[in-house]
């Protein structure tokens, strides 16, 4: 959003620049053709109407109060913004579509509304049952929503995922995540092993192998011995 502002804000400034140099010309015409000279109020009106007509159109649009009804956080990225925007009016238009609903917990996820995220899942378990997938995805809204800590509530839908698939991809990379961020580095690196051995394409496995040699050389800062 920030993004969007500064460049209105720019554009905004080089077309009222524009307007003043146009109306300089203007009056240097009208002196030599000796006719009655321009009031220079008239570029600063012309400029002040533009940058209220700017403002009114930014808070409509830029801040997307109206689609969501002041549900999403102005400081998301607009292009998050925008996607929150169109997976929630899919959703509304086909609520029984698991695919939408899918793409809309993403999306509120992408821009940080967790509980948000949690609620639609929750209506995509109801349609689906217990999938793996969707499980997964709970877990890790669950986690960042209650600020990366593993409540009693996340622990069960983990649970639930691993008994379903244990090598669902987004629940051992939470575990993954969160075990490195309390300094359980081999727990860590046991888990992102885990993953790397199992024929998936859909795992970023440079960022895990990075992730594992970061996790090793904390391991041996903290004098313990890795293992094979």
């Amino acid at each position: 959003m920030v993004s969007l502002g500064l460049v209105i804000c720019m554009c905004l400034g080089l077309f009222i620049a524009y307007i003043y140099w146009h109306h300089g010309r203007l009056k240097l015409t009208f002196a030599m053709a000796q006719l009655p000279s321009m009031s220079s109020k008239v570029p600063f009106a012309m400029g002040l109407i533009l940058v209220l007509l700017t403002l009114a159109i930014y808070s409509q649009i830029g801040r997307f109060q109206d689609c969501e009804k002041g549900k999403v956080d102005e400081n998301i990225d607009y292009l998050v913004a925008a996607e929150i925007t169109k997976a929630t009016r899919l959703a509304e238009r086909e609520p029984q579509n698991t695919e939408a609903l899918m793409s809309l917990a993403r999306a509120y996820s992408a821009g940080g509304l967790y509980s948000d995220a949690v609620l639609t899942l929750d209506k995509l378990l109801m349609l689906s049952g217990d999938d793996a997938e969707v499980l997964g995805a709970k877990a890790n809204a669950l986690y960042y929503r209650e600020r990366r800590q593993i409540t009693p509530e996340t622990q069960q839908v983990i649970a639930k995922v691993l008994a379903h698939s244990p090598f669902e991809s987004q629940t051992q990379l939470l575990l993954a995540t969160d075990a490195y961020l309390h300094a359980r580095y081999q727990v860590a690196i046991d888990h992102w092993r885990l993953l790397l051995a199992q024929p998936s394409s859909s795992i970023n496995r440079e960022a895990i192998n990075n992730a594992i040699i970061k996790a090793q050389i904390k391991l041996n800062e903290s004098g313990d011995k890795p293992s094979r």
